[in-house]
């Protein structure tokens, strides 16, 4: 690795309640922990979730980010799935079959992936309370008697 391709290195950010609260804002506007991090006067990745799994508060403020994400997350998914695909080039030209092709490949691909994370992110709601998530229900039929005889005929 060149000089150059080196990352710089980072002054030390001590991770806070009200940094975590700011933390949570910008998950909850639909960034990534990771471009929050890149973000100049941010603490690094690794800080935040360490800081996380070691403080019960910075967990909560942390989860709600979170779960608020993926509430931005399904809005997101709904624009790409419901917005009309662009007829013209901002020249005028309308773009080709190969193009549009390409873009619908692309919000196929990038929905997959908000989906899956939509899952990963909320799996409980937007109140994120095990209550409110879709419980199994099982049938169970049975006789009077409780024995079940089955005979055919000869």
């Amino acid at each position: 690795m060149t000089e150059e391709q080196k990352p710089a290195k980072r002054s030390y950010v001590k991770v806070t309640k009200n940094l975590m609260l700011d933390i949570a804002e910008q998950m909850a506007e639909g960034k990534s922990l990771k471009a929050i991090c890149r973000t100049e006067g941010m603490p690094e990745y690794h800080a935040i979730t360490r800081a996380v799994t070691r403080n019960a508060e910075f967990y909560d403020i942390y989860r709600e980010g979170r779960v608020r994400q993926a509430e931005y997350y399904f809005d997101l998914i709904d624009e790409l799935a419901s917005d009309p695909l662009p007829t013209q080039k901002e020249d005028g030209t309308p773009y080709d079959a190969r193009w549009l092709n390409a873009e619908v490949t692309r919000r196929k691909t990038r929905i997959e992936a908000l989906k899956w994370a939509l899952s990963r992110v909320q799996p409980y709601g937007i109140r994120d309370k095990k209550d409110d998530a879709p419980q199994q229900s099982s049938i169970t039929i049975s006789w009077a008697g409780g024995d079940v005889a089955v005979t055919g005929k000869e």
